[in-house]
């Protein structure tokens, strides 16, 4: 008997129950409930989970430094791909100075100062590199800033790969000083840093830009990869 009273209890609360959410105030009850489960689910995945790397977030600028690239003294490459042409720059800095190589030609670098040797003889020639303002580390440091926050690979090695999506728009705003709107493909920029936090290559991929600059008609790629940091003597002017 006591258990087809419990019965009945629940029967009749079930039913008090049904009728009650099919009222308004019944309704608004299980909206909000419904969305306080959600949020409670939400927030267990999330603690989890950790809070990891989505796209269109922010990432803490402390996770990378530019530190020793600003310093102005390590080995480079820059290496170019543009459309089916590959060409490569190998070389040393120290401050405004630079000695370099693209395999075929030695070149030397006084700030804005470029001289190429010919037949034993260094003679003045225009800046050899294509869209040098990517090599300037303070422009790339204001691209990361305006860009969009990928994602982040930390491999097995200590080091960390950060990937960044900026539009051509953007660039012809920040690089040209120009006002336009572009309805165009992204370009990338992806940073490579060390155990330490410290940026030693920078690869960019700015197909969409070099189209639109008429730079090339497929791809434009630029790899910056940098070492030795503070370990380039005091480079000579040569004679």
């Amino acid at each position: 008997m006591e258990e087809n009273k419990n019965s009945e209890k629940k029967s009749d609360s079930f039913k008090q129950f049904s009728q009650f959410i099919k009222t308004p105030k019944g309704k608004a009850v299980a909206f909000f409930g419904g969305y306080l489960i959600f949020f409670i689910i939400l927030s267990v995945v999330a603690r989890v989970g950790g809070s990891g790397d989505t796209i269109g977030s922010t990432i803490d600028f402390d996770a990378f430094s530019m530190k020793s690239i600003n310093g102005n003294n390590y080995n480079f490459t820059y290496q170019y791909v543009i459309d089916d042409v590959t060409t490569s720059y190998e070389g040393m800095r120290n401050g405004d100075k630079a000695l370099f190589s693209d395999g075929v030609n030695q070149f030397y670098q006084d700030n804005q100062l470029f001289m190429r040797q010919q037949n034993g003889v260094w003679i003045k020639c225009d800046n050899p590199y294509i869209l040098p303002v990517l090599l300037d580390s303070t422009v790339v440091s204001n691209l990361v800033d305006s860009a969009t926050y990928i994602s982040k690979t930390e491999l097995a090695t200590g080091e960390e790969i950060l990937n960044y999506q900026i539009t051509t728009t953007t660039l012809v705003k920040l690089l040209d000083e120009e006002d336009v709107d572009l309805d165009d493909p992204v370009n990338t920029i992806q940073l490579t840093t060390d155990k330490q936090g410290e940026v030693n290559k920078i690869e960019y991929d700015v197909s969409s830009y070099a189209k639109y600059k008429k730079l090339a008609t497929k791809q434009f790629r630029l790899t910056l990869t940098y070492s030795n940091f503070g370990e380039i003597d005091e480079i000579e002017v040569p004679k």
